[in-house]
């Protein structure tokens, strides 16, 4: 069984720290949202709440979250979703409005493949188990699949078909899918596509990791680093180090810490206080006078 990597194992630096939750569609208008509304029996609008819920969101490393959405790569759902989703856009094609079937995907088995079209930055994966860090130059040959933590497979496919939009013709069934999903703008319902009379609502705003991502960000507790390998021969070394003892032992009037040059050493102080003086005197007898001898 293969690794689960997830989102948030892939880095543009190689630094990795707590993910972001970055969402995928930002538009509650987005044409891709209206077609998948129309083509799935709901009534328009109805998708406007799930943009700001985890279906919409893809937890990554902040510099790699920067540019993840940018055209020319992105992560496509793997063939037998791709052709599921597909296939019940194409019947709800003979369907009536009211009689359309929803799309229902195991969100939590999504795994996804990431897609670099245009020529990229090394990435680095980071393994989920061991923390150890790997290079991969483009087009990222041994790149795993990636385990997408919360993400809808109708949000991500959509937006794929916007970011690869220049070579769809290449991932077949990516094509199909955004051809099936076409197919509801032909004769929609009346003021279905249009932006007028909306409310304006606020973005998709960046937020925090849940804890489960955050854990697997962290570098675990239980990695082995193993020490610096040391040149001396073994023999020479302890006889330095048993040398090195002897010339720095402390001794009993000097505190073992170290001192610049030429600077002497204070000895401790072992004379009582001045109170303690000043108290003894007082205690003694005074001293005997002598008569002088007559």
């Amino acid at each position: 069984m293969a690794t689960p990597y997830t989102e948030d194992c892939i880095s543009f630096n190689g630094v990795f720290e707590e993910p972001i939750g970055f969402p995928i569609i930002t538009d509650h208008q987005s044409p891709f949202m209206r077609r998948h509304e129309l083509g799935s029996g709901m009534k328009r609008g109805e998708t406007t709440n799930s943009l700001y819920e985890p279906g919409n969101y893809l937890y990554l490393q902040r510099d790699f979250g920067a540019r993840a959405f940018l055209n020319g790569h992105a992560f496509v759902p793997l063939n037998e979703t791709l052709q599921a989703m597909a296939d019940i856009y194409q019947k709800n094609q003979q369907c009536l409005y009211e009689d359309r079937a929803r799309i229902k995907i195991n969100i939590g088995a999504l795994e996804c493949t990431f897609v670099a079209a245009s020529t990229s930055r090394p990435l680095f994966l980071r393994h989920p188990i061991t923390g150890i860090i790997t290079k991969h130059e483009h087009p990222y040959p041994a790149f795993p699949t990636i385990r997408l933590r919360t993400a809808d497979p109708i949000m991500v496919a959509s937006k794929a078909c916007y970011q690869l939009s220049t070579s769809l013709k290449e991932r077949r069934l990516l094509e199909q899918f955004r051809r099936a999903q076409d197919y509801f703008f032909r004769n929609p319902p009346i003021g279905w596509f249009s932006r007028a009379n909306c409310p304006a609502i606020s973005k998709p705003p960046l937020i925090p990791a849940p804890p489960s991502a955050i854990a697997s960000s962290l570098t675990p507790s239980h990695c082995v680093r193993r020490p610096a390998m040391s040149t001396t021969a073994p023999g020479t070394q302890h006889a330095r180090l048993r040398k090195r003892q002897r010339d720095t032992a402390p001794s009993g009037e000097c505190p073992p810490t170290k001192r610049p040059r030429r600077t002497p050493c204070i000895p401790l102080r072992r004379n009582p206080p001045r109170a303690a003086k000043t108290m003894a005197r007082a205690n003694m007898a005074p001293p005997a006078r002598k008569h002088p001898v007559t």
